[in-house]
C-alpha cells in the first residue's frame, strides 16, 4: 500500500526539499492548493509523482498517513486545530530549525495539543558535502523507526544532532 504523505509547509525551505525527495518515489504526496503556487518545479521535475493539490487542510489530515509540519510559528496553531481530530494515531513529522532556546518548549506545547498523534520532531542540517542530515526525536519507538526508514528511502542520511 502506498504511503500518503501530506506536506504542510511545501513553499518552505525544508518542506520543499522534502517534498520533492519523496516525490521521487512511490508516495502519494498531499499539498494545499494555497501553497503550491510557491512551489511550481515540483510538478516540472517529477511528472510521474502522485502529487495531489488539495484545498482543505482538514481534508489533507484526514487523508494522510503522515502529516508533516514545516510551517511559521504564527501558523502553527491554526493548522493543529484544523487537523487535530483527524491524525489520531498518524506520524506527525514537526520540521524544527535548529535554534537556539525554546526547541523543547515547542515540542511539549505540540504534544498536549495533539495528544493521541505520534509526534516526532525532525530537523535538518547540509553538511560540507552539501548532504542533508537528519535528526529525529519522539516518544513513540515505532513511529521513530518508521520515520527514519522513510527519510532514507528518500535519500536523506541519518545523523542524529542535538536539537539545542
Amino acid at each position: 500500500m502506498v504511503k500518503s504523505i501530506a506536506v504542510f509547509g511545501v513553499n518552505r525551505t525544508y518542506g520543499s526539499v522534502l517534498a520533492e525527495k519523496l516525490a521521487a518515489h512511490p508516495f502519494r504526496i498531499l499539498v494545499l492548493s494555497e501553497e503550491i503556487d510557491d512551489c511550481p518545479s515540483l510538478f516540472l521535475d517529477y511528472p510521474d509523482a502522485d502529487i495531489q493539490v488539495l484545498n482543505c487542510s482538514a481534508q489533507t489530515g484526514w487523508e494522510a498517513d503522515i502529516i508533516v509540519m514545516h510551517v511559521t510559528a504564527e501558523n502553527q496553531l491554526k493548522l493543529v486545530n484544523s487537523i487535530r481530530e483527524f491524525v489520531t494515531k498518524k506520524i506527525v513529522l514537526n520540521i524544527t530549525e535548529l535554534r537556539g532556546e525554546g526547541s523543547l518548549s515547542d515540542e511539549i506545547e505540540l504534544e498536549s495539543l495533539l495528544p493521541y498523534s505520534r509526534l516526532i520532531n525532525l530537523s535538518f542540517i547540509e553538511s560540507n558535502g552539501g548532504q542533508m542530515l537528519f535528526s529525529i526525536s519522539g516518544r513513540d519507538q515505532d513511529a521513530l523507526d518508521e520515520t527514519k526508514a522513510l527519510l532514507k528511502q528518500a535519500g536523506f542520511v541519518h545523523a542524529p544532532f542535538e536539537l539545542t
